[in-house]
């Protein structure tokens, strides 16, 4: 159970990291090539925007799936500040739980079509065994074997996309510190009526969960730290054609 645990929060982790990194690049990448931060945000909105449709469509979906009324969705980036907003979905207010479901759609809803294009695409199943037996040869053939799956650079740029567009916006989190609260009350109060007996029935489910979770964040760390790396490259030869610089900070 703790080696599960580990193993999530480890790729969780790399993969926000990674997602992060990738982000400050592709920006990087396109002021260097078109040296203007209006074609910038053009460039980043469009090679993003399968994944951010995803993310307003998750918001939407969940609000109205909650009863809560959409007034309107849009697509068009636009700069908030030193933010960049990729896009935006309007609805009634609504309660502290009900917004908490909403903001925290577009990454269960990332998560979930990240986990079955791994599992339907690159065999997710023998990296989950191979997570599961901790054998870090086997982990890393698997790994390894993503690029021979059919269309994988296709693949690759989709997970690439939502990965990248589905980590929640600060507008997003808002609500969530009392609901996150309430649920740790409720999941200490359950363990502590339920004693040894429901933690140990519980445990296997939970393991699960949590290494097909760490296969999912695994593999899609991997393809980022790959566009990460195919960035870094390409953000260095064009600042060398061009001569600009992208300040970082």
């Amino acid at each position: 159970m703790l080696t599960a645990l580990l193993a999530f929060l480890v790729t969780f982790g790399l993969l926000l990291l990674l997602a992060r990194l990738a982000n400050q690049l592709l920006q990087a990448l396109g002021l260097l090539l078109t040296g203007r931060r209006d074609s910038m945000l053009l460039l980043y909105a469009v090679l993003l925007l399968p994944g951010v449709t995803l993310h307003e469509l998750s918001h939407a979906a969940m609000a109205r799936l909650l009863g809560v009324r959409v007034r309107r969705m849009s697509l068009l980036p636009a700069r908030e500040g030193d933010r960049i907003r990729l896009g935006f979905v309007e609805m009634d207010r609504m309660d502290a739980f009900r917004s908490s479901l909403v903001g925290a759609a577009p990454l269960l809803i990332g998560t979930l079509v990240l986990g079955l294009i791994g599992l339907a695409v690159f065999d997710g199943t023998r990296l989950n065994s191979a997570l599961l037996g901790g054998d870090l040869n086997a982990i890393l053939q698997q790994l390894g074997a993503v690029f021979r799956a059919p269309d994988a650079w296709v693949w690759f740029y989709i997970v690439f996309a939502v990965a990248n567009s589905m980590t929640p916006s600060p507008s997003d989190m808002q609500s969530w510190p009392p609901v996150v609260v309430f649920l740790a009350i409720i999941s200490l109060l359950a363990l502590a009526l339920g004693g040894e007996s429901l933690a140990r029935t519980l445990a296997p489910t939970v393991r699960s969960i949590l290494l097909w979770l760490s296969t999912a964040f695994g593999l899609t760390a991997f393809i980022d730290a790959i566009a990460v790396f195919v960035l870094a490259v390409l953000c260095w030869g064009v600042g060398r054609l061009t001569g600009r610089q992208v300040d970082f900070r």
